[in-house]
């Protein structure tokens, strides 16, 4: 597999209500995000809710997004697992639904020795149908990724890149500082440090704001690497005005109040997850319109 780059949506799980995938819904964001020439998609992470969906939904999912995206765009499916052997047979049925890679976050319920995280990897890595991207996000997992333990990893001819969304810039620097040898994609999961990870050398995004406003995070992304940095200033800061919206009514629910907003899909949450509602969608979707948004 190439290495990753680019911006990729950390796609929302649009929800019917019963709580079933609601395709009509996922049809929608999947026309808005599409039409923007992104570099794939990244389904079932934290902004999809994955870890709070049955496996057969998840698979739905990453079935369905296949089905869209065009030669060379890549899927990259989410998987939280709370052992290598359960990450690996979730990897083997995603490889038959049509993903590319896949997403792994650590084993949340221990607490783990950079040791035991990198064993985890290697042996979820060993034999894997797919590449791994590794996922750091210790304010979920509370599990993080050592950076000698990216470095260690990275060499591993099954493990593709990091997707980082620490928030902690001296951790992305310290990535990839660690791994500039490799053919190893650093991404950020921070949509309000893009900017930032791509003039410190990052290879992309994987981020919640790009189902709402893709346009902003490509046209980042790419003014950036063109080194317009001044249009990539102005982007990241209507880019940063749109997440410190959502963020204010909550995760995810935010993201999905928001595409609600834009009649993309139902703002319903994964149980027991609230969605937002009453005050918190009006206040969001008055901000939205005064970013010109909707």
């Amino acid at each position: 597999m190439a290495p990753l780059s680019g911006v990729m949506p950390a796609l929302l799980t649009p929800l019917d209500e019963k709580g079933q995938l609601d395709r009509p819904g996922l049809d929608k964001l999947l026309d808005h995000v599409l039409a923007v020439a992104l570099a794939g998609v990244s389904p079932c992470g934290s902004t999809g809710e994955g870890p709070l969906l049955a496996r057969s939904l998840r698979l739905e999912m990453v079935r369905a997004v296949a089905g869209r995206l065009r030669p060379g765009q890549a899927l990259v499916a989410g998987t939280a697992a709370p052992s290598a052997a359960a990450a690996r047979e979730e990897i083997a049925a995603y490889a038959e639904a049509g993903a590319t890679a896949a997403l792994v976050a650590p084993p949340w319920y221990f607490p783990l020795s950079a040791g035991e995280v990198a064993a985890f990897y290697l042996a979820v890595a060993e034999g894997s149908p797919l590449p791994v991207v590794l996922y750091n996000i210790p304010a979920m997992t509370k599990v993080a990724i050592p950076v000698e333990v990216v470095a260690e990893l990275a060499g591993h001819p099954q493990v593709a890149g990091i997707k980082d969304s620490s928030r902690d810039f001296e951790y992305f620097n310290a990535v990839v500082a660690a791994t500039r040898s490799a053919s190893f994609s650093v991404l950020t999961g921070t949509d309000t440090m893009l900017l930032a990870s791509l003039v410190a050398g990052g290879s992309g995004t994987i981020a919640a704001s790009v189902n709402v406003v893709p346009h902003l995070a490509q046209g980042l992304y790419e003014a950036a690497t063109a080194g317009r940095l001044d249009e990539a200033s102005k982007l990241q800061e209507s880019l940063t005005g749109v997440v410190s919206a959502a963020r204010r009514a909550g995760f995810p629910r935010g993201w999905k109040a928001a595409a609600a907003a834009l009649g993309l899909c139902s703002a319903r949450t994964a149980h027991p997850l609230r969605p937002a509602e009453g005050a918190e969608t009006a206040a969001l979707t008055k901000e939205l319109a005064d970013l010109g948004v909707v």
